[in-house]
């Protein structure tokens, strides 16, 4: 599947390993390509970045493009802030996008101990050295399906099962989507705990608070608005009355939040431009 914002292509998990990793996405440009930036939206997923092609520059929000780009091995995430990437001639790079509890599961760490949006060595994060020899080991197969089958294999001999405490947050996310229920409530009566407690092991396991999940899926709503309606001029107010915020400010207070701009400078600047909305996580 073709993704133009993004100068790549998605291609799916098959189970049982999509329980874990919702598709790959493999970024590339041509040898004679000009040098290009392309923004991702906050998908509040956690990402893992595999480089064969030319460093990769990037940067959140409105922040300018760093001067440590990535070379090989990378872990992004979860991704609460628009990510800026830069996109030189040869790029050729494969991303992992993790389902919701999905990199935990292949990790055993903690996410809300990461440093939010922030990139990561993962063999800092687990102290070894297996991604920079798994590295190897891929960088000289030369097609790219064998390359997505090893990262596949890969990763399903790290998988594990959902651990108990799960199992109650993942029967429970259809509250989310429910505007009357008020989810870690709910959750927290279905599974006869204490509120704090569901709401600890949400970060845990995903990195962010149920708090934040909500505020998030409010904005995407906003933005898919906007990508699809494709027009420069909007109407704020019909925006706000229609997602549920208070007043103007509340709205842009968002924007600056999760793009580092205003709605108007995203529709100008940003959207249509190499802007990319990640497909629909599996539960939100």
């Amino acid at each position: 599947m073709k993704d133009a914002a993004m100068d790549g292509d998605l291609y799916e998990v098959q189970k049982p390993l999509s329980d874990v990793v919702s598709h790959f996405y493999h970024v590339h440009t041509p040898a004679d390509a000009e040098v290009v930036v392309n923004h991702l939206s906050p998908n509040f997923d956690m990402l893992m970045l595999f480089n064969f092609g030319t460093p990769i520059r990037y940067s959140f929000n409105n922040a300018a493009l760093n001067d440590t780009p990535i070379h090989r091995v990378a872990v992004i995430g979860p991704l609460k802030k628009m990510l800026n990437y830069e996109l030189q001639p040869a790029a050729d790079a494969i991303v992992v996008n993790f389902t919701l509890n999905g990199f935990y599961r292949l990790f055993k760490i903690p996410i809300n101990e990461l440093a939010s949006s922030e990139v990561m060595d993962p063999d800092i994060l687990i102290d070894k050295t297996c991604f920079a020899e798994f590295w190897e080991q891929l960088a000289v197969l030369p097609i790219l399906i064998d390359r997505m089958q090893s990262i596949e294999a890969y990763a399903a001999s790290f998988m594990t099962e959902n651990e108990p405490f799960t199992i109650p947050l993942l029967n429970g996310l259809s509250y989310f989507q429910n505007p009357a229920v008020a989810p870690v409530k709910a959750i927290a009566a279905n599974a006869a705990l204490s509120e704090r407690t569901i709401q600890q092991r949400f970060q845990k396991f995903t990195g962010y608070s149920p708090k934040e999940m909500l505020r998030f899926m409010r904005f995407k709503e906003v933005i898919n608005q906007l990508v699809s309606q494709k027009e420069e001029e909007i109407d704020l107010f019909a925006l706000i009355e229609k997602h549920g915020y208070h007043d103007q400010s509340h709205l842009i207070k968002d924007f600056n939040h999760f793009l580092g701009t205003t709605p108007r400078k995203f529709l100008k600047d940003i959207a249509g431009k190499g802007f990319c909305i990640t497909r629909p996580g599996k539960h939100y």
